[in-house]
């Protein structure tokens, strides 16, 4: 467990970010202390052909509030999210079309007792 530790600090002072650091998640509105893992497609550090859709996959319901796709250089573009979303744990919304090159998602979510959730997900087109 020392040896993890040790080496999850040598990655983070590298700039590596291990995958569970890229979901953030406030619990305090409702008394929670564990970390929650959120599952989503495109996953944090993977890569492939241009995805047509983000999803995430909550551990309770959520509505996704938020999403922005940045390409590594460039603007960020806010994904138009639909108005008349219902709180769900498993949230989607459509891509714009993505050329090759590299890509964060930035996304934000709100549950229906206040608390938020975001977090980021690293994605190269190729």
């Amino acid at each position: 467990m020392r040896n993890f530790v040790l080496a999850s600090i040598a990655l983070a002072a590298l700039g590596f970010a291990l995958p569970a650091a890229a979901q953030n998640h406030d619990h305090s509105a409702h008394g929670a202390d564990h970390a929650v893992q959120v599952q989503t497609t495109p996953a944090d550090g993977a890569m492939g052909a241009a995805p047509a859709r983000f999803t995430a996959n909550f551990p309770h319901p959520m509505v996704l509030s938020s999403l922005t796709v940045t390409r590594q250089g460039g603007e960020a573009m806010t994904v138009e999210l639909p108005a008349n979303a219902t709180a769900s744990t498993n949230v989607s919304a459509a891509l714009p079309a993505l050329s090759v090159g590299n890509y964060v998602f930035a996304w934000a979510a709100s549950g229906a007792d206040g608390h938020t959730m975001s977090g980021t997900v690293r994605y190269m087109v190729h």
